[in-house]
């Protein structure tokens, strides 16, 4: 698409780049109905594998968008990692959480990074207010109190145009031109390393191992990665004295990987030389700017968090942006982004290096100690095995807290998702509920407990009532009755001592009640936290 060269072409939000993270947010935003332009500088999908792992986070997300399931049917679920000793022993593992799955969807699944975005940018055309502007280089911005100017030029004419827009998010990766215009600092993690990329298509009989494989080898550290389909990949690390320049060729490239595997049923189809790095951008704001995925922070791709980042970021700035424009939420409920996203990502990046330098020690007397230190800790049952116990909750930001502001039970938890009766079959309660703050409750008397503050302050968040129950439960209205298949919440809410949580828009837990007047006061705490009074207070 073209634009007209109007500086009164106006959109609610401008997005730069169009990779997973800006496309993930067009179709958040579309869906919402807001007016929304996004500008990459390829033509193009690129055509080769990148990411290749996600988790149910991110296909939770996919669901809101109304993709999920044509996402699912071109994954495969993840079939878990052996890290393997100098002496080719088991050290440590990560296996998928056993079921039922608490989102409803696996743990973790591998995917085919073009594929995925082909799906996301047709989930895009789905939405005629989101124009996409391909073959267009972000230049720069400006920005007032009610909007930002872009400045873009379109690479086919040379041309340069302006467009405005009331928001900019800079989505376009670890050399964003708009984090460069913000002036951001970025908190090195101390991670740099370079590694080799190389992924493959089998076409015949290759002896393989069922699982992924961390070899921690320091003769040559290496990763093997079991893809969709006959895709796999081999992630290598270069040893001192290498550079990129020795991987040129293919007969390098092969001598190299048939350290790991027999290369003769194999055709490669990419082969990438990286750097792999743990960074976190300081300041993801600038006023109406906004900072999301790569062009926010970097990580080690050792724990397969990388893209799932990106898409929690869309997420979580999607339904504040909607709180703020349609429901007349406060302001400085964006500020909680930064506060939110940079803390969690923060968590994850330091993961990821320290699954890193496991795998990638070259000296070999630190290495078999390791290797002991690790195995026993395996053996005593005491090593964690489950990959998503390392991604953590919301520790700041837009979480309820209890009378001496201790962050209150539950909150910041991810809420789960049951299979709920619907008619004839079984439905993800997502899809059963519109995006917004949810008080849930598994029994019909917790709607009793509301007195016309507590309505007034539910009205003024756009909040919902739903009772999840085990057996029919008849229930006034508005309040929304519920029956799930297999008791997970219900079994959620009692672990938690609870009767009633209240959930947010990205489907983070703000807080949980046991009685009556604590889930009053967390409902008005959070009115308070959201609504413009709150802000001219502040």
């Amino acid at each position: 698409m073209e634009l007209l060269g109007r500086s009164d072409t106006v959109f609610d939000v401008l997005i730069v780049g169009y990779g997973p993270a800006g496309a993930t947010m067009a179709n958040l935003l579309g869906k919402r109905g807001y007016s929304v332009a996004v500008f990459d500088q390829a033509l193009e999908i690129y055509d080769k594998p990148r990411a290749i792992t996600a988790d149910q986070e991110v296909m939770r997300v996919l669901q809101e968008c109304g993709l999920a399931e044509e996402v699912s049917r071109r994954t495969t679920p993840h079939p878990g990692t052996d890290f393997i000793g100098i002496e080719g022993q088991l050290i440590k593992c990560f296996y998928p959480a056993p079921p039922p799955s608490p989102l409803a969807w696996d743990p973790t699944w591998m995917f085919v990074q073009p594929e995925l975005e082909a799906t996301l940018r047709a989930g895009v055309a789905r939405y005629p207010k989101v124009q996409e502007f391909l073959g267009y280089e972000f230049l720069e911005y400006s920005q007032g109190e009610d909007g930002v100017v872009a400045t873009v030029k379109q690479l086919a004419r040379d041309t340069v145009f302006t467009i405005r827009g009331k928001y900019l998010l800079g989505c376009d990766g670890g050399r964003s031109t708009v984090r460069r215009q913000m002036e951001a600092t970025i908190e090195d993690l101390a991670f740099d390393e370079w590694w080799m990329v190389v992924d493959a298509w089998m076409h015949g009989p290759i002896d393989l191992p069922p699982r992924c494989v961390q070899y921690c080898r320091p003769s040559r550290p290496g990763t093997y990665i079991v893809g969709p389909d006959n895709l796999r990949r081999w992630e290598i690390k270069m040893l001192p004295g290498e550079t990129p320049d020795d991987f040129e060729s293919d007969e390098a490239v092969l001598q190299v990987l048939s350290t790991f595997v027999d290369p003769t049923n194999l055709q490669v189809c990419r082969t990438a030389i990286y750097r792999f790095h743990a960074l976190v951008v300081d300041e993801w704001q600038d006023g109406r700017v906004f900072l999301m995925g790569d062009a926010a922070h970097q990580m080690p791709p050792f724990l397969g968090q990388g893209l799932c980042a990106g898409i929690r970021d869309a997420l979580n700035l999607a339904w504040k942006i909607d709180g703020v424009e349609r429901l007349g939420y406060s302001k400085t409920l964006l500020n909680s982004y930064t506060e939110e996203r940079k803390r969690h990502v923060r968590t994850i990046v330091s993961h990821a290096k320290s699954f890193g330098l496991i795998i990638g020690e070259l000296d070999e007397t630190a290495a078999r100690r390791r290797d002991r230190e690790l195995a026993e800790l395996l053996a005593s049952g005491k090593a964690e095995t489950v990959r998503q116990k390392f991604i953590p909750g919301l520790e700041t930001g837009l979480i309820g807290r209890d009378t001496d502001q201790q962050i209150q039970v539950g909150a910041g938890e991810l809420f789960v998702q049951p299979w709920i009766h619907s008619g004839d079959e079984f439905r993800r309660l997502d899809d059963l509920l519109p995006p917004g703050f949810l008080i849930v409750a598994g029994s019909s008397e917790v709607p009793n407990w509301f007195d016309a503050s507590t309505n007034d302050a539910l009205e003024k968040i756009g909040g919902r009532t739903v009772v999840i129950s085990t057996a029919p439960s008849p229930v006034n209205l508005p309040t929304l009755s519920l029956m799930e298949r297999d008791g997970l919440f219900n079994q959620w809410l009692s672990s938690l001592g609870a009767k009633a949580a209240i959930i947010r828009p990205d489907h983070y837990v703000y807080g949980t009640a046991a009685g009556a007047d604590e889930l009053r006061r967390l409902i008005a705490q959070l009115a308070e936290h959201i609504t413009p009074a709150m802000a001219q207070a502040m």
